[in-house]
């Protein structure tokens, strides 16, 4: 009788432990993929910039919104002379020597004739974006492709990540400016490796902690149209890894450098499938000033909804007190 008891708490005590915040409310009807924020102190409003219209701009005056979709960054399209300049994809945004600056991909599906290119404006509002073109690039055989930009400003310097599929996430030096490369392509191998579905590479030191953290989706990411969903565990989910420098290396919670091939593959889990959340990805991490706490806005589909429906806006807190990060209340 004591076993059972002891059983059944540990039972209850791992439902307890295990189970996941919900996003945050007022965000579940903003469609959105790969999404990423930012919080302008002078006008007192949050800024959610996301795939798709040249870079969609979602803003609002709290972070539980309402969200209002205001336009776009690039309304011309991207300087960049490549197929797909219209069509951009997965905004990084951050604040650099003065100016809100904006990292965006050009590419088209399943292409590794890609680029990343960045704008920059002194408020985030539409219409005050200014497009510096072509940062970085790739090419049909290269071991990378160059999307999904990511940028830390760390002690070495201005630091992008970049890479999708193919052999991995990489990191370069940006110098002097924000759209200089300041070391060669591929650069440092952060991710992943040939054959895994590893992207959107994150790299974040919160305040509290020493450490850096490698965040990056893997799995197979729900499109609208499509007719099925991946076998169960295959689909997206936000993992991590951990350093001392914002170039890594990173290793996850069983010490294993998340480059690595093995199996299982590595990189601890921060957000899988949950309750009606599914395939959760596309994270992007800031330090609210607002609330003082990490937060993490990401995109994901909702299981209710019809196979091929859209993916739409989710928000968490991180909680970083135990060394590693778990989405919390």
């Amino acid at each position: 009788m004591k076993s059972a008891i002891i059983g059944s708490l540990l039972g209850i005590l791992t439902v307890v432990v295990s189970a996941t915040p919900n996003p945050i409310a007022g965000s579940d009807t903003v469609v959105v993929r790969d999404p990423a924020i930012w919080y302008n102190s002078g006008s007192k409003k949050y800024f959610v910039f996301s795939t798709g219209n040249k870079i969609n701009i979602f803003t609002s005056s709290a972070i539980t919104g309402p969200w209002t979709n205001v336009g776009s960054v690039l309304s011309s399209c991207s300087v960049i002379n490549l197929s797909g300049n219209c069509d951009l994809w997965a905004p990084d945004v951050n604040f650099l020597d003065g100016l809100y600056t904006l990292y965006y991909a050009v590419s088209s599906l399943g292409s590794q004739n890609s680029a990343i290119g960045v704008a920059t404006s002194p408020s985030m509002e539409p219409g005050t974006w200014t497009d510096l073109g072509q940062v970085i690039s790739s090419k049909t055989g290269d071991v990378f492709n160059a999307i999904d930009p990511n940028i830390i400003l760390d002690p070495v310097g201005l630091q992008l990540t970049f890479g999708s599929y193919w052999n991995g996430i990489y990191q370069v030096g940006l110098w002097p400016g924000v759209n200089n490369q300041a070391s060669p392509t591929p650069g440092t191998h952060l991710a992943g490796y040939n054959g895994r579905p590893a992207e959107g590479g994150f790299v974040y030191k919160p305040a509290s902690q020493s450490y850096y953290y490698g965040f990056f989706s893997d799995g197979i990411t729900p499109l609208v149209g499509a007719t099925s969903r991946p076998p169960a565990g295959q689909e997206y989910k936000v993992l991590v890894g951990r350093g001392a420098a914002g170039q890594g290396p990173f290793y996850d919670q069983l010490g294993n450098d998340i480059t690595l091939d093995l199996n299982p593959p590595t990189g601890t889990l921060v957000l899988g499938s949950h309750d009606n959340v599914y395939a959760p990805g596309g994270q992007s991490i800031f330090e609210d000033p607002v609330s003082g706490r990490d937060v993490m806005v990401y995109h994901y589909v909702k299981l209710s909804d019809p196979v091929g429906g859209p993916s739409y806006l989710g928000i968490n807190y991180l909680d970083f007190s135990s060394g590693w990060p778990v989405v919390v209340a």
